[in-house]
């Protein structure tokens, strides 16, 4: 009779680590937790312990859904790697960080520079200095983009036609208790980490120079 109270323990943890493997790539964080409790490889690194406290707010938690496809895979037909931070509460959820990422070609690359030299009319979005090997922007509505330069060779051997992979965080604005300019810092440090993830993955034969800090958000 002493064996049966243990065993209705130890099923439900057996359970829930199942689910947490098949899960493949979802964490789930409360804002009580301690610091230990932040999966650190969520979104590549891309957000600490007090980023995620300051999007999701007092008493919310988050949960953060990542693709299994690193950015070491080159096959060209792959999904391409991506992250969503979502905050849970009540009954009702909210998208505070989406990170989206794709390769991008060279036209694509002077259709921004002919866009931004234009003054990307009708908004003009703020250029954003992340290294020589980049260029960013942040939009007055809080998204944060980041064209990185990362030359390779494809899966079957030959140059990419793709050098360029165009990194795009978007989301809510969240916490009400947290200021703009630190929503737009978080996103523009998130988006410089996810880049020199892009790098030390994808193995980059260009050796890109990226800054060591993200810029202040100058809005």
């Amino acid at each position: 009779m002493a064996e049966r109270p243990r065993r209705r323990r130890v099923l439900p943890i057996a359970i829930g680590a199942a689910v947490v493997v098949a899960g493949g790539g979802l964490w789930y964080w409360n804002r009580s937790a301690p610091p230990a409790d932040v999966p650190q490889s969520a979104c590549w690194n891309a957000f600490t312990h007090d980023d995620l406290a300051a999007l999701t707010g007092r008493g919310n938690g988050a949960s953060v859904r990542q693709t299994k496809v690193s950015f070491g895979d080159l096959d060209i037909r792959s999904l391409a790697p991506s992250c969503t931070v979502t905050r849970k509460r009540g009954g009702t959820s909210e998208v505070l960080a989406d990170i989206s990422t794709s390769r991008r070609d060279e036209k694509f690359r002077q259709a921004k520079t002919k866009a931004e030299a234009a003054g990307w009319q009708p908004v003009v979005p703020a250029s954003l200095d992340f290294g020589p090997a980049a260029q960013g922007w942040l939009f007055h509505e809080g998204t944060v983009q980041l064209l990185l330069h990362c030359e390779y060779v494809e899966a079957d051997g030959r140059p990419t036609s793709f050098p360029y992979r165009l990194i795009t965080i978007t989301g809510s604005r969240g916490s009400t208790d947290t200021p703009a300019t630190e929503v737009h810092r978080i996103r523009m440090d998130a988006a410089l980490r996810t880049a020199k993830e892009a790098v030390r993955a994808q193995g980059c034969t260009n050796a890109p120079q990226l800054a060591a800090q993200a810029p202040a958000a100058p809005f």
